[in-house]
């Protein structure tokens, strides 16, 4: 399965800036370097022209460095979990409880998938887990995958839970009683949409 492709943030800007700063010290140094030469050598035009090809080799040099750099950062920032959360569903559900919200997380523990629907947690580093319940069959999901969810946040309460969710707790899991037990109490999101931002890593 292919995720959907995210955009990465660029490297921080006080990098950049370091490194503008290493290549402007490095090539000043190397102009300094070549107008003494000119000025000591009797010879002068010929270590000027050394100069400026030891001055060129440099800028190759601190190009390939930059593009290493930025490519490692580039890496870096695909390492990092990707949160959205703007209505704060990770830090209090429960004050969210009827309305539609939409939030991006990892998935951090996967409670079922079937073909008719699926069950699964979302969450950061830091606050409570919320369950996800579809009621469509969802994508191939792994644990730590990036995933998008919109839905409404919704009361987890064993009597109403086919109503709520639009599918029946059977449907899901061979333990249904176990199942609703555990969830009773909770606010889970009733997904209309799941989406998968970003893979887990590999290896």
């Amino acid at each position: 399965m292919t995720g959907v492709p995210r955009s990465v943030p660029a490297g921080p800007a006080s990098s950049r800036t370091r490194g503008g700063r290493t290549a402007a010290a490095l090539l000043a140094a190397a102009l300094g370097t070549g107008a003494l030469a000119g000025c000591s050598d009797p010879a002068g035009p010929v270590a000027g022209a050394v100069a400026t090809d030891d001055l060129r080799a440099i800028e190759d040099d601190l190009g390939v460095l930059e593009d290493r750099v930025r490519a490692l950062e580039d890496a870096m920032a695909d390492d990092e979990p990707v949160v959205d959360d703007e209505a704060g569903v990770l830090d209090d559900a429960r004050a969210l409880a009827g309305q539609e919200v939409t939030v991006s997380a990892e998935v951090s523990e996967l409670v079922t998938t079937t073909d008719v629907g699926g069950a699964f947690r979302i969450g950061k580093d830091s606050g409570e887990p919320i369950a996800v319940i579809m009621a469509t069959p969802p994508e191939q999901l792994d644990r730590s995958d990036v995933v998008r969810v919109s839905g409404a946040v919704v009361e987890v309460q064993p009597d109403s839970f086919e109503t709520d969710f639009g599918i029946a707790a059977d449907a899901l899991v061979d333990d249904p009683d176990a199942f609703l037990a555990d969830l009773e109490g909770e606010v889970a999101i009733a997904a209309d949409r799941v989406e998968v931002l970003q893979e887990q890593a590999e290896g």
